[in-house]
């Protein structure tokens, strides 16, 4: 009997599932292989400890596995994509797919084939394909010039926002639970640490401008539905691109989406302003399935 391997190296965790022809039988989980973050040692440790994980469960050898895919963080990049596979080789055996994350989140949302995929959380891209097999994709280049309405996107504007009001002569209430959050002691320490080199994590601001739009505050709300309004105009693109005016249906994926009701509503709002005929789907996304199917696929056609 063969067995698969699926993996998500996302930023902040690995996650892997095990499975044969039909079902699922093994999952692991560890931190971040993310290379770039945490460096070739590290990635090795945690790939080989959600792998082992997942193996233990299933009651099947590394050795044993007939094909794997994984979706990693940054494998566009070539000398990524190879140092991950080299670290995979190293501990299972069979063949070997390495893939961007989005294409193993898009995977388990159409298994099919054929749709759009939102993903909004550190980061934030719209991916698509059509029936045709023609791909697109807007956002998802990087904080500094793109990912509109993200976790990072969020922090910064709020940010912004807020000095503005306090430009103004005011003292808005968010512009302090911004300054606490980043760990500041006061104004002038907290526009020093925004400043700095390398610069703080700005995405980590996205809890806390959901926690004050919650309570009310309409600064924060605002962020937020701005947000949103972004994340449906990079959708939008896609459409365009993949489907014009037929029937289309999206699935959402991330964080930034699944825990603020303020962006869903507002991306919803902005994408059926314009395309009447989305659908948007409501079910959850787990790359680690979606790879861990690709995997399976990858089989199958090799053995025709």
């Amino acid at each position: 009997m063969p067995f698969f391997l699926g993996i998500d190296g996302g930023g902040t965790k690995t996650r892997c599932i095990i499975g044969d022809e039909k079902s699922e039988r093994g999952k692991g989980s560890s931190t971040s292989c993310k290379v770039q973050r945490v460096g070739e040692a590290c990635a090795r440790d945690s790939l080989s400890a959600a792998i082992h994980e997942a193996c233990i469960q299933a009651g099947v050898s590394p050795r044993q596995i007939s094909g794997t895919c994984a979706g990693i963080t940054g494998s566009a990049r070539p000398e990524i994509a190879r140092v991950i596979n080299e670290l995979i080789a190293s501990v299972v055996g069979g063949e070997i797919e390495i893939v961007g994350d989005v294409e193993i989140a898009f995977e388990d949302a159409f298994p099919e084939g054929s749709g759009v995929l939102v993903i909004a959380g550190t980061g934030a891209i719209a991916y698509g394909r059509n029936s045709q097999g023609e791909m697109a994709r807007a956002g998802g280049w990087g904080a500094l010039v793109s990912d509109e309405g993200s976790g990072h996107w969020v922090g910064v504007e709020a940010v912004r926002a807020a000095l503005r009001e306090r430009d103004r002569g005011k003292n808005p209430p968010l512009l302090q639970d911004l300054v606490d959050a980043i760990g500041a002691v006061d104004f002038d320490d907290f526009i020093v640490r925004l400043n700095a080199a390398p610069a703080p994590d700005l995405s980590t601001l996205f809890p806390v401008v959901l926690a004050s739009a919650e309570s009310g505050n309409e600064m924060a709300r605002e962020v937020l539905i701005r947000g949103g309004r972004e994340l449906g105009r990079m959708t939008e693109i896609v459409i365009a691109r993949l489907f014009g005016e037929h029937e289309c249906m999206v699935a959402t994926h991330g964080g930034v989406l699944s825990s603020s009701s303020v962006v869903r509503g507002s991306f919803a709002q902005e994408l059926r302003s314009k395309y009447a005929k989305t659908k948007l789907l409501d079910g959850e996304i787990d790359p680690a399935r979606g790879a861990l199917e690709r995997a399976r696929k990858n089989f199958e056609l090799a053995s025709v």
